[in-house]
């Protein structure tokens, strides 16, 4: 199974099939970049309603990216999504627009904010999937892109 059954974005199994026959063979006429948003999920009084969180947290980022962008899952509170053609600059202007912005969501009628960390990094050719997963991480840390 590819897929995430709960938001239907690729799961991580179905982030290395995309990395190894989408981003692969097309790495050197295409500009690839990973952004990753991990959620920063309430306390205890909306742990009952992580699926519905996790549901509007993807909603709002399909509203973000572009089509033909690949929208991940790789682990519970990881989103992932791998833009196609992007520039660098691009994808560094988002993260800074991001960095201090909540996804919206709505329980029991109130609304509620989920926070989230948001970094990236761009792929190269002789990267390997955990290396980018890994350097995209370690960006959101700090909220920033690196590019190497």
């Amino acid at each position: 199974m590819l897929k995430d059954p709960l938001t239907n974005f690729w799961n991580l199994r179905g982030l290395q099939r995309i990395f190894d026959y989408a981003v692969r063979p097309h790495i050197y006429s295409e500009d690839y970049s990973l952004l990753v948003f991990h959620l920063l999920l309430p306390e205890k009084e909306y742990a009952a309603f992580t699926d519905r969180i996790i549901l509007a947290c993807a909603h709002f980022l399909r509203s973000l990216f572009s089509p033909r962008d690949f929208f991940c899952r790789p682990s519970e509170k990881t989103f992932a999504i791998v833009c196609v053609g992007q520039r660098v600059g691009e994808a560094r202007r988002l993260i800074e627009l991001l960095r201090e912005k909540t996804f919206p969501c709505r329980i029991k009628g109130r609304p509620l904010a989920v926070r989230y960390k948001v970094g990236g990094t761009n792929i190269l050719g002789a990267d390997h999937l955990q290396v980018v997963l890994e350097r995209a991480l370690s960006a959101a840390e700090k909220g920033t892109f690196i590019r190497v």
